[in-house]
């Protein structure tokens, strides 16, 4: 994101504050457990409000303070000690706001988006009427009806009085504006005069710096074409005075000093050289993605990367902490995570990016793309589609075994039966054998066969090659549930047409439909530019990291609807997933919901 907005941003932390629209509070806090102090309601306020009288009030009062701390479980628990059919239609107004906040704070547009379309903003107390409109402009933006949330921020420049909070206003209207291409943008909606004049200029700020391209000539044919425009002469020549970020800035490179941070920052531990570094790279995609989406609604603390390759980890860490870090994110690789778990105090929360089973510490979260999520939205998938055994299909190799017990548990779990398991070599072209002893193994005496699922572990490769031979074994009491590394994560209709016997459970971000906004992987498709398809994954990791931070507190009791999964917090700090599933259908994945 370009420093100007960052600025803008911050000029206009203070007012955008009151009106918590981020999917995230990342306030710097020594530690993600404790609650906020719950505030009582002050008299003196319930009073200015008008009804003193009335118990739901104070309640809507306390909410209200309790989100702009950032203690949005305890707002949520304020609101529901209210009695929604005894408020006033003012009251209402404000209930519902309170509810899109606290439903925007979780990352649930759409939860958020009902609760707003029952507002009447004309009967809202000013305050609350620009709480509205902020909340509104945000969610239509998570959702990507950018047009609906410029022209929520075009209502909310109207009320605003102070000329800071306009300024900082247009300037995320520019912003939003964007993110559309300029063939959107020369297309002016048979809209009110005031979003045409903003596309219009919008399209002209996107050629900024072209060569050949006169912008102070097109500038002033815009002013002229639309007269008393809120983006006032003042704000034009210091937007357009204001320097260009570098390449190096706009990728939100580090910039903390070395020396500690009064602010505060949050470190960032990924492998930017080594093995791991393409990992690393996809997953600091993701994070700086998060970081310039939230930082467009409220400050946000910078991001500051370490290369977790290069020192010891521990060090690294007490490093981290002695510059200022607030919070931690990674590191990446088990054998770290093991390390720092082992030999140090956290006394600064971790969110690594990877599971170690077996290994805890007060302030350490342990969130990942594990294949512990994948088998059991499998399992979940095949039992509720009424399949009552199993066979599990498996590589012969460490991970392949490991994934087949992951798969034998899951299905147990939920009471299925295990008929047969395998072991086969991805080296191998024809592995009729080992479907044969598969297949005869788990045979019944009466020749009735019970419904049931194969599960299958195998890559892209080799499930294209797996799926013509077990066309001689499937029949109506068989389907096929694979892992989701059969998909590379972008659609191959020609090589994936033999995959349509096949189902599998995936990240929501990979299908159309169910993360939209600026965060899908449509939206941020120049961002994985030089990313292979199977790294694609770790950007939406990096997503839901970022958004995730200030939300473990809570995560247990309020899951977050990610752009990895539904996510929880289990007992054990360990962040779970709830995947969506789908059906191979011309060689195009087809979803068609969550496991539950």
């Amino acid at each position: 994101m370009p420093r100007r907005l960052l600025a803008c941003c911050i000029f206009a932390g203070f007012f955008l504050a009151a009106c918590s629209t981020e999917p995230v509070k990342n306030q710097p806090r020594p530690a993600l457990k404790p609650q906020a102090q719950r505030r009582p309601p002050n008299t003196e306020a319930v009073k200015s409000y008008g009804l003193a009288d009335d118990r739901a009030d104070g309640h809507l009062l306390s909410a209200d303070t309790l989100i702009q701390a950032g203690d949005n479980l305890a707002a949520q628990k304020e609101l529901d000690l209210i009695r929604e059919a005894g408020l006033s239609a003012e009251q209402r107004g404000k209930f519902n706001v309170l509810a899109a906040q606290i439903a925007l704070s979780m990352g649930d547009a759409e939860q958020a988006m009902q609760k707003l379309k029952m507002v009447r903003p004309a009967l809202l107390a000013g305050e609350d009427k620009i709480g509205y409109y902020q909340s509104l402009a945000f969610a239509n933006l998570l959702l990507g009806n950018v047009l609906q949330g410029v022209s929520a921020r075009i209502s909310l420049g109207n009320l605003l009085k102070d000329t800071r909070q306009q300024q900082a206003n247009i300037m995320a209207i520019i912003d939003m504006l964007g993110v559309l291409p300029e063939e959107t943008l020369q297309t002016h909606p048979q809209m009110a005069g005031e979003l045409s004049g903003w596309m219009s200029l919008a399209r002209i700020l996107k050629q900024r710096n072209r060569p050949g391209v006169d912008i102070g000539g097109q500038i002033q044919q815009w002013r002229q074409n639309y007269p008393g425009h809120a983006a006032n002469a003042e704000f034009l020549q210091a937007y357009l005075s204001a320097p260009v970020a570098s390449a190096q800035e706009s990728a939100g490179d580090e910039t903390a000093p070395s020396e500690p941070s009064a602010a505060g920052m949050i470190a960032v531990l990924l492998p930017s050289s080594g093995a791991y570094a393409p990992a690393g790279k996809a997953i600091k995609a993701g994070l700086q993605a998060a970081h310039r989406l939230a930082a467009s609604a409220s400050p946000q603390l910078p991001l500051k990367f370490y290369d977790s390759a290069e020192d010891d980890i521990v060090s690294l860490y007490q490093q981290a902490v002695a510059e200022g870090a607030k919070q931690v994110i990674g590191p990446l690789v088990k054998e770290q995570i093991q390390a720092l778990a082992n030999n140090v105090y956290l006394s600064v929360p971790v969110l690594a990016l990877n599971h170690v089973e077996n290994v805890s510490q007060t302030h350490l979260y342990q969130f990942g793309l594990s294949p512990l999520d994948e088998a059991e939205a499998l399992a979940l998938k095949a039992l509720r589609d009424g399949r009552q055994s199993a066979l599990v299909l498996v590589p012969n190799t460490q991970q392949g075994e490991r994934i087949g017990h992951y798969l034998a548990n899951a299905w147990q779990k939920h009471g299925g039966t295990v008929a047969g398991m395998q072991s086969y070599d991805p080296k191998q072209h024809d592995i009729g054998a080992v479907m044969g002893r598969l297949f005869g193994t788990s045979a019944y005496p009466d020749g009735r066969q019970p419904s049931r699922a194969l599960l299958l572990s195998a890559n892209a490769e080799a499930a294209r090659e797996l799926a013509p031979q077990l066309k001689y074994q499937q029949n109506t009491d068989l389907a096929v549930y694979a892992m989701p590394t059969i998909y590379s994560g972008s659609p191959n209709p020609a090589r994936d047409a033999e995959l349509g016997l096949f189902g599998f459970c995936d990240i929501p971000w990979i299908f159309d439909g169910y993360v939209g906004g600026p965060l899908s992987q449509s939206a941020l498709r120049g961002d994985l530019q030089g990313l292979s398809d199977s790294l694609s994954r770790l950007v939406a990791l990096g997503l839901d990291a970022y958004n995730l931070l200030g939300q473990l507190d809570r995560l247990a009791s309020a899951p977050h609807a990610g752009a990895t999964g539904r996510l929880s917090l289990d007992n054990e700090n360990r962040v779970t997933r709830k995947l969506v599933c789908a059906q191979f259908k011309g060689g195009v994945p087809v979803a068609s919901g969550y496991a539950e």
